[in-house]
């Protein structure tokens, strides 16, 4: 028996958009134990945590490079993955994007500007991820590479009429819908696209959620807690790596039961 055709792995070179988050830093720590050689690890304000990171998995003897990202700076953008490139000596194979942002704000408050306001929370979880995608992408069928790109969305884009997170549970329906379309697209040359939609998780994501909403939606969670960050961070690189090989325009939804 090939006992490598049921290990999931992650080959070559990773990144991992927005690691510096909590459940940026696990999906690292989980690309690393799938045997990723070197990982590209990106961040928006938290350099110290980004550095720390790779310092962490470094010592597991994986390579890495650290930048900032912004990506809605698509020129920015497309350099950065060439930097990435230069640096590790390697085109980018799998990539994971787990940026977004998710303010709570009762409905009757919302606006669409600020940075809790519907313009905002689209430039990044929407407009952002589809220009970076895209650039992701377009490398990958340039450079003939055969790659994996997995979008973390949300459950909240598929099953929340929550009023005080409509602004993010749009955009990630936006996100979710988004991705099918890549995916369509992308597929004759090789990438695979696809998405995880996590439930609940216990990071600072959700730092806003006010108390009696964490309870109403702690009742609807069949397994009667919030994910750990590392439960979500695992299936992701499972899709990401062997373990998704058939999988293409999938949004996998990891929410312990949620009715």
């Amino acid at each position: 028996m090939e006992k490598s055709k049921y290990i999931n792995s992650i080959v070559g070179h990773a990144m991992v958009l927005g690691a510096s988050g909590g459940l940026g830093s696990a999906v690292v720590r989980a690309v690393a134990a799938s045997g990723a050689a070197a990982i590209t690890i990106t961040y928006g304000r938290n350099k110290v945590a980004a550095e720390s990171l790779a310092a962490e998995v470094a010592a597991q003897g994986v390579k890495t490079f650290i930048a900032p990202v912004e990506q809605a700076d698509e020129a920015g953008f497309k350099r950065l993955l060439q930097q990435a490139h230069d640096a590790i000596g390697a085109e980018i194979q799998t990539v994971i994007n787990t940026i977004g942002i998710s303010p709570n704000v009762p409905i009757e408050e919302q606006s669409l500007d600020g940075r809790d306001g519907w313009r905002n929370v689209f430039e990044t979880n929407v407009f952002g991820c589809f220009l970076s995608t895209r650039a992701i992408a377009e490398r990958m069928k340039m450079k003939g590479v055969r790659g994996s790109i997995v979008l973390i969305t949300s459950t909240n884009g598929i099953n929340s009429q929550s009023q005080i997170s409509a602004h993010y549970d749009s955009s990630k329906a936006a996100q979710g819908h988004m991705m099918k379309i890549f995916a369509e697209h992308y597929a004759p040359h090789g990438i695979r696209i696809n998405a995880v939609a996590p439930g609940w998780i216990e990071t600072s994501l959700n730092d806003t959620l006010p108390a009696d909403e964490r309870a109403h939606e702690m009742s609807k969670i069949w397994a009667g807690r919030f994910a750990d960050p590392h439960e979500i961070a695992i299936f992701t690189a499972f899709v990401a790596g062997s373990g998704g090989s058939y999988c293409y325009g999938q949004n996998f939804m990891v929410d312990g039961g949620y009715r």
